[in-house]
């Protein structure tokens, strides 16, 4: 750790025009944990579908900080917080509410320092069963190698109040959370109204020169209130909420996420090379010549993951080479199907007998299956009419019900059987068709 004080300063941003610093922050900042997320792209290899996303883990963080430590000012104002919190000792003030927003800033700029290379790509599949990021990131904010940080910060932050607000209950279920602790995890992680959503999607959105991602940012944080969510008849708890001006911008962002999951994320080449990547790494790490441990992959970064894939695919008899050839020369799968409207009904069974019928004709190997889904687009979020009643988002918007889940189903096949395996999936299809209409063939 740098033991020279730098003085407050700005980053500029390709988003929110500067990210403020503070002096006692700079170290956290160019430390190895926030340096390596320089190397760590925040799509995978989106950038082989949309070129312009070579963006990094790294300005996301940065992004994120920015966003949480606004919506925090916002939410702690006291012209924006509920009359039902008045006199209550659940705000902090003074130095107390000083301190929760330095915890509220360095949990943000933290919450993803524990991704894997190419972040969401292959985690699931690399990561021990009930394991995710947030658990490594946890675990490096409470390790005693970065206790350091939080000692020099002033005021010094307790590493638990940073771990908690930066990944929250779900990966600390052996903590237990405070009204507090909740709420400001979700000025971070709240499925709507968090900072880091709401600085992906912008991000994202413009790295890859998708306009579906763009929403009005800066009316929606002018719009948070801290309101009261029923959780007994006897007790509220603080939640994120809007004043009904700002329900239009909430409505936007769902939708821009449901336009970005659809048109980039849910991207059919995209989705391909995360399946070739996945396989690479499994092999890769579970190569028997050089095994790769759990505690090694955290350290490890997209370059070391391009090189290996270079190598790889240079030679045959390296673990991954097929995988790796087929993101080296572009030598992806191919769609051979997406499943209508109707057929994501039944998108497991269907993808299933595709991919088995394929298989007996082409064999295993050269087809792959995927069902990519998102949830509903948001719960309930407390809305402040100008009455002073509050109702939940979903009764007060029209647009709110009416978002579709994101859900693509695809079959993927090696790119010298496509033509073939498309034929074969309509022929199936028609017959299927034709037998649910009583084995009338149509009109002639």
């Amino acid at each position: 750790m740098t033991t020279g004080r730098r003085q407050n300063g700005e980053i500029r941003d390709a988003v929110h025009g500067f990210v403020r610093i503070e002096s006692d922050e700079w170290p956290l900042l160019d430390s190895p944990y926030l340096q390596r997320l320089r190397n760590i792209h925040q799509l995978a290899m989106t950038y082989l579908v949309y070129p312009g996303a070579t963006h990094k883990r790294f300005e996301h963080s940065l992004g994120v900080m920015e966003m949480a430590g606004r919506v925090y000012d916002v939410i702690t104002a006291p012209q924006n917080i509920h009359p039902s919190f008045a006199g209550t000792d659940l705000l902090p003030s003074g130095e107390a509410k000083s301190y929760w927003r330095k915890v509220v800033r360095m949990a943000a700029l933290c919450h993803d320092i524990g991704h894997l290379p190419f972040s969401h790509a292959a985690e699931k599949e690399l990561l021990p069963k009930d394991s995710a990021h947030e658990n490594i990131s946890a675990s490096l904010i409470l390790s005693q190698e970065m206790k350091p940080f939080w000692d020099s910060m002033n005021p010094c932050l307790k590493p638990l109040d940073v771990a908690k607000v930066a990944v929250g209950p779900k990966y600390l279920s052996n903590q237990d959370f405070s009204d507090w602790e909740r709420l400001l995890y979700d000025v971070i992680g709240h499925e709507a109204l968090g900072a880091d959503r709401m600085d992906y999607l912008l991000r994202d959105s413009l790295h890859t020169g998708v306009a579906y991602g763009r929403f009005d940012h800066l009316r929606l944080l002018e719009t948070i209130r801290l309101l009261p969510l029923p959780v007994t008849p006897n007790r509220n708890s603080p939640a994120l909420g809007l004043e009904l001006g700002g329900i239009h911008t909430a409505e936007g962002l769902l939708l821009a996420r449901y336009f970005m999951f659809m048109q980039v994320y849910f991207h059919g080449v995209r989705v391909a090379y995360d399946l070739h990547l996945q396989d690479f790494l499994m092999a890769w790490v579970n190569d028997p010549q050089s095994p790769k441990s759990q505690e090694t992959l955290p350290t490890l970064t997209d370059s070391d993951i391009l090189l290996a894939i270079r190598n790889a695919a240079e030679n045959e008899s390296a673990a991954g080479h097929d995988a790796a050839q087929r993101i080296l020369y572009r030598r992806h799968f191919r769609i051979a199907h997406i499943l209508t409207r109707t057929e994501k009904q039944n998108s497991g069974l269907l993808l299933s007998f595709f991919e088995r019928e394929l298989v007996g004709e082409f064999g295993a190997g050269k087809v792959r299956t995927k069902v990519s889904r998102l949830g509903e687009a948001a719960g309930h979020i407390p809305v402040l009419l100008p009455s002073g009643d509050i109702e939940s988002s979903r009764s007060v918007s029209d647009v709110l019900p009416t978002i579709p889940q994101a859900h693509v189903g695809f079959v993927f096949v090696d790119q010298e059987i496509a033509g073939r395996s498309q034929q074969m999936i309509a022929d199936i299809r028609n017959q299927e068709q034709s037998v649910a209409r009583g084995g009338d063939s149509g009109p002639a």
